[in-house]
Formats: structure tokens, sequence, C-alpha cells
């Protein structure tokens, strides 16, 4: 009876901590997050969307919606990677505000995190911002959850942050990022 009880206490402590396992790289603004669930979850991507969406309100400012040749040519993730996406960017040239949700194809989630880690390289490292844009590039994140893979780069530096300068700007754009991030998060709690 006892030698039952003590397997039984093992498997189940083995079994909480693969449930609850996952792993989150470094959040320091220069090279996005990371977080992987090791638990199959299946999600509804429009239904992450709109608590995206619904989170910011009319300051959700991407309105562009992106089909499949623009998610190759701007973010580099060919169709044979996923099955469904939503992606959106701004309609104005002035914003970068931009979110992409991606259900990789089995296994291939770890790969579309790659293609999206290196399209934030991109801009944070070689692309001109306007300057009210920089800090918000440099909050974006890209966040994996097994086969879900999300590149979030939104909301509104306040005007006060921005007079304040750069680090001030930067960290109110990672704060007002970061709602769009525990939103999706939300979605892979268990």
């Amino acid at each position: 009876m006892r030698k039952s009880v003590y397997v039984t206490a093992l498997v189940l402590t083995a079994i909480s901590l693969t449930a609850c396992g996952g792993r989150k790289g470094p959040d320091n603004g220069s090279s996005g997050t990371v977080a992987e669930t090791t638990q199959a979850i299946t999600v509804d991507l429009e239904k992450v969307h709109q608590a995206v969406k619904e989170v910011y309100g009319e300051n959700y400012i991407p309105s562009a919606a992106y089909d499949a040749q623009a998610l190759n040519d701007i973010f580099g993730v060919p169709e044979d990677l996923y099955d469904e996406f939503i992606a959106e960017g701004p309609m104005i040239s002035v914003h970068v505000d931009t979110f992409a949700a991606i259900k990789a194809k089995e296994g291939k989630g770890e790969e579309v995190e790659k293609l999206l880690t290196d399209y934030r390289t991109r801009l944070v490292e070689d692309s001109m911002q306007y300057p009210m844009n920089i800090s918000k590039v440099q909050a974006s994140e890209v966040v994996r959850h097994g086969d879900y893979v999300f590149f979030v780069m939104l909301g509104t530096a306040s005007d006060e942050a921005l007079d304040q300068g750069e680090e001030a700007a930067l960290q109110s754009a990672q704060e007002e990022n970061k709602k769009a991030v525990d939103a999706i998060n939300a979605f892979f709690e268990g």
C-alpha cells in the first residue's frame, strides 16, 4: 500500500510539473519574450485576436489585414510552415503597430518563432523609424506557446513618457505591449 501511494505521488508530481512547465526567455526589450508551453492546448486565433483588440479598444491601430503573400514577404513565413494565421498592420505608414498570430504546422513552432524573431531583429537593428516609433519597435515581442507563435508591436507610449526621454519612452512602450502579451498568455494558462 505504501509503495502504491509513493508511486502515485511521484506520478502526480511529475504530471503537475510537466503540465505547468514552460520557459520564458529574456524580456529586456532587445530580444523580445519567448514563452513556450509544453502542454498541448488548442486555441481559436480569432478569439485571441479579439481579446488583444479589446485590451486596446479604439487605440488598436492595425487595420490592414495581411494575406499569405504578405505574411511571407513581410515576416518571411512561408505557407508550408503554418495551418492558419491572422496578421494585421497599419494602413498609414507613420504607424508601426502590428499583430500576427500564427498556428504553425505540428512541430514547426520553433521554426516560425525563429523567422518572426529574425523579422523583429531586422526592425530593431536595420530599419529607419519615425522617432515616435523607435521605442515601440524596441518593445515588440515574439511570444510562442508550442506551435502557436505571435508577433506583437502594439500600444501607444504616453506623450509624457516620450517627453521624458528614450528610457521612459521604452518603459512605457513595453508596458503597453505587455497588455497584448498578457491577453495572449491568458489563453495558454492551465
